[in-house]
């Protein structure tokens, strides 16, 4: 009777183990489910999670970090080879661990550094990707940037980091040297929210890790010079909120992007840029008519003025209409990472308007169309911008009045007789009079005496 009672025992106790191994398939609104394999540590006095958890998690996608906080002071974590180092390959691996070990044992910085688990996980990305350029944002004394540069080594890529605080900056810089990768790191220093907005190329691997309240404006200026099938890294992600609500919205609840979350050592984000479906085969430019207007490029500072005065935002869809070259929709892409449309009807224009989207990297966003503009519908669009004859501006009328309400309308030099405009500002330009752009809002302000309203806005 003992020795059944006691193989009873041992049967139960060994269920309730097997019971705490496990994955849970958590559905979690607006972000895609991710399997969370939690493993029960009795050595830390692990137990079993409380039972609103995985109601927590639903209805709040950042319980997500919270819930893997709580795992790691209850003594959950997942399940991994203790002590597990990288074997260097090279000569150039083994000069870079160096490095990385010195800063582990003696540069830690009160943990401003990544956990050598998330440092291997920067690496193993980077180089899948084949990453050409890193752009990383904090970099404290240089830790994950020497994971990156690693891969940098084998892809022949190179790193740009920034950094706020000089002092950790020349700290990064003498590390970078130490470990013979200083050729391929560029340590920027300043304010990363204002730096940022002078990188114009591709980026492969962009990796956030600074001002947490930050990541959502780091993001929201960098994400479209990051190129289709590169990564979004952000850093922290599963230790709470700490103002990063919105980032975690916006990079789980796009169709643009696809996120899951590596929970081994502080909390890493993996967000991929989905790739465009396979282009189909374009379609055979042909001759439709004789263009309206000749071609003329417009000047750069007045397209971005043009741009700014219509409040372009990302959610906004833009459509130029007689796209030339394509300048405008590609600007527009590439400044507020919005959605645009170029129409000509000169397949020559076309042709150049697609190469420079192709350039720019932002095929995602911009489409270009061989089309006659008073064919189309303009209903779907927020802003209209505009580089023709005044005639030509007074034949689109029936066409704008079916835009949304406060959609708007930018030209540049020429205005619609029989509609006032809200507002009209002129830019100087040396060899040239000045440039003038006229700003309506829907709908449209009809009026009779156009000469006198001209003159009246102009004075504003």
């Amino acid at each position: 009777m003992l020795k059944k009672m006691s193989f009873c025992l041992g049967l139960a106790w060994a269920l309730v183990f097997l019971a705490g191994v496990r994955f849970l398939l958590v559905p979690v609104e607006g972000i895609n489910a991710q399997a969370i394999e939690l493993r029960v540590n009795d050595s830390e006095g692990g137990k079993n999670p409380p039972p609103d958890l995985l109601g927590n998690i639903a209805e709040d996608p950042l319980s997500v970090g919270a819930e893997w906080g709580w795992q790691r002071r209850q003594g959950f974590r997942r399940s991994t080879p203790a002590g597990q180092k990288t074997i260097p390959k090279t000569e150039a691996e083994k000069k870079i661990l160096a490095v990385l070990d010195d800063i582990y044992q003696s540069q830690g910085r009160g943990g401003m550094i990544v956990p050598e688990q998330d440092g291997k996980m920067l690496r193993i990305l980077a180089e899948a990707v084949d990453a050409k350029r890193v752009v990383e944002l904090g970099t404290s004394v240089g830790c994950s940037g020497l994971w990156f540069c690693m891969a940098l080594k084998n892809t022949d890529g190179e790193l740009v980091t920034f950094e706020i605080d000089e002092r950790v900056a020349k700290i990064a810089r003498l590390n970078f040297k130490r470990a013979e990768v200083a050729d391929l790191a560029t340590v920027v220093i300043g304010d990363a929210h204002e730096k940022v907005t002078e990188l114009n190329d591709p980026i492969d691997v962009l990796f956030i890790d600074a001002d947490k309240e930050g990541y959502l404006d780091y993001f929201e200026k960098l994400n479209s010079l990051v190129r289709p099938g590169g990564l979004i890294l952000a850093h922290n992600v599963g230790m709470g909120d700490r103002g990063m609500r919105g980032f975690t919205e916006a990079i789980t609840t796009s169709a643009d992007f696809e996120t899951a979350f590596f929970q081994l050592g502080a909390g890493l984000s993996i967000t991929l840029k989905k790739k465009a479906q396979k282009e189909q085969p374009q379609e055979e430019l042909k001759y439709i008519r004789e263009p309206d207007v000749i071609y003329v490029p417009t000047p750069q500072e007045v397209v971005d003025k043009m741009l700014e005065l219509a409040q372009v935002k990302k959610s906004d869809l833009v459509y130029d209409l007689g796209c030339g070259d394509g300048r405008i929709v590609v600007t527009a892409a590439k400044k507020y990472g919005c959605r645009a449309v170029g129409y000509d009807i000169n397949p020559v224009r076309v042709r150049e308007a697609r190469e420079n989207v192709r350039k720019n990297n932002v095929g995602h966003l911009v489409t270009i169309e061989q089309k006659d503009i008073f064919t189309l519908d303009l209903s779907q669009a927020n802003v209209i911008t505009l580089y023709l004859l005044p005639t030509l501006n007074v034949k689109l009328i029936p066409q704008l009045e079916k835009l949304k309400p406060g959609s708007r309308i930018v030209s540049h030099d020429f205005n619609m007789e029989g509609v006032k405009p809200d507002k009209v500002v002129q830019i100087p330009e040396e060899g040239y009079a000045e440039h003038t752009i006229y700003l309506w809002t829907t709908p449209l302000k009809k009026i009779k005496d156009t000469k006198t309203t001209l003159i009246a806005a102009e004075r504003k």
